[in-house]
Formats: structure tokens, sequence, C-alpha cells
């Protein structure tokens, strides 16, 4: 599926990312998950694949980890808060169920050389994304706060490993 978001110089709004980004998981049958009146860590989250440029293959959130942790304000608070998510706990349990324990390892490790240019990419930046996007930032366009921050995109090849994992995002359902 073309995900205009993952085009370098796309001229969507961050909050057009976003819905695009939300259509492209109802098309692949994936619960768009949101926010409560208080939270907005889906937004967050779903703001650093538009702008970003990923998809969800395990291997593009592995990714998107890099981006995040590199190349991104994010606090270990709100990533606590993350992690306690019902949703995001049952598919790490998922996975291990699925892949063992060994696997996410075993995932960085396989996709050395994307999590490296990513990284690489991360460092060229001239100043680091706001984890908490500020509402402004919606109405821009991806376009405009990639040249403002200095972030360019991993290409269609690079953002691909040599191997991709098979996982039934299915199972994470019958976690709960």
């Amino acid at each position: 599926m073309h995900l205009d978001y993952q085009n370098q110089e796309s001229g969507q709004t961050l909050r057009e990312a976003v819905d695009e980004y939300h259509r492209y998981l109802a098309a692949i049958d994936r619960t768009i998950l949101t926010d409560s009146n208080d939270e907005k860590i889906w937004l967050y989250h779903d703001a650093t694949h538009a702008v970003f440029g990923h998809s969800t293959s395990i291997e593009q959130e592995a990714a998107l980890d890099f981006w995040v942790l590199f190349g991104s304000t994010f606090s270990w608070r709100m990533l606590k808060k993350y992690s306690d998510i019902p949703e995001v706990k049952g598919l790490t349990q998922a996975v291990v169920s699925q892949l063992g324990l060994s696997f996410v390892p075993k995932l960085y490790w396989r996709n050395r050389k994307v999590l490296w240019r990513v990284f690489l990419n991360t460092r060229r930046m001239s100043k680091k994304w706001p984890f908490e996007v500020p509402s402004a930032f919606l109405e821009r366009t991806l376009s405009d706060l990639r040249s403002e921050f200095g972030i360019t995109l991993l290409s269609p090849q690079q953002r691909v490993p040599t191997r991709l994992t098979e996982f039934d995002y299915s199972i994470v359902s019958n976690t709960h």
C-alpha cells in the first residue's frame, strides 16, 4: 500500500498523515487505538510513524524505536506509561509467546544495517523531534517539519531489511 507520508517531501499536514496512517491500519485490519481525554500517547506514537515515515512491520517498529530513542525528546516517564498500556503489554506477550524471549535482540541484530542508518540520520538532525507533539504541528506540512528538524527519511529500499519477520498480529487479541 502506497503511503504518502513515507515520501520525504510529502505536502500532507501532520494531521493528514496521521489520518492516512489510521486508514492504513484499518486496511490491514489492525485496531486504531485512541487516547483518553487527559493522555495523548497514541497521537504522539502515531505522529512518530508519520513524521519518520514508517509502517507497522516489526522491523519498521524497531527502526521507529531508534528514531524515538535517538531523535526525539521522549521521556522515560512517557515510555513507562506506554509500556503499561494493556494493548502494548498484550503485543509484548504475543511476540514473546509466538517468537520467543530472544527474538527482540535477534531482531535488532538482524536489522542492524537499517538501525544504523536510522541512528546516523538522527545524528544529522538539526534538533530533536518533540515526542509530545505540540498541537500546532498538526497543521504544518510534513515537508516543513522535516526540513525544520533535519529529518531525512530512509528510502524504501533502506526501510526493508533482507529478511522480514512473519508475525500474526491477530493473536494479540487473544492475550487480553
